[in-house]
């Protein structure tokens, strides 16, 4: 199985529903975006597969900020959290997201899911 396989079946057992669910390479091109994210964040999955996740939801958190979920989840480690990100429109939503990091049988980190859902402010 490739990476992006791992990757995508990994997204696929954490799609319950209700959940946008977008899955990157350690890279940020996505390779996985189902239903709720193109409801959530306005772009259809054909439009972002291969994409960098940046250029499609860029954030309003801080490159610092960034950085540290970064090292969490390269460690192994879950990221929970809330910020604004911006849908294909521009409007800004705040959401709270829950990241995963994906680990091959090494348990070398290969990908990350994302979870994440619109906070009623």
């Amino acid at each position: 199985m490739s990476n992006d396989q791992a990757i995508i079946a990994r997204a696929r057992a954490l799609d319950s529903g209700g959940d946008a669910v977008i899955a990157t390479d350690l890279s940020g091109a996505i390779v996985y975006w189902n239903d709720e994210a193109e409801n959530l964040y306005g772009w259809r999955s054909d439009e972002v597969i291969g994409r960098d996740v940046v250029d499609v939801m860029p954030t309003m958190s801080s490159s610092a900020e960034a950085l540290h979920i970064m090292e969490k989840l390269r460690a192994g480690e879950e990221w929970r959290g809330s910020f604004i990100v911006r849908r294909r429109d521009g409007s800004p939503v705040l959401a709270d997201v829950r990241d995963v990091p994906v680990l091959d049988e090494p348990h070398t980190v290969i990908g990350i899911v994302g979870l994440s859902r619109r906070l009623r402010g």
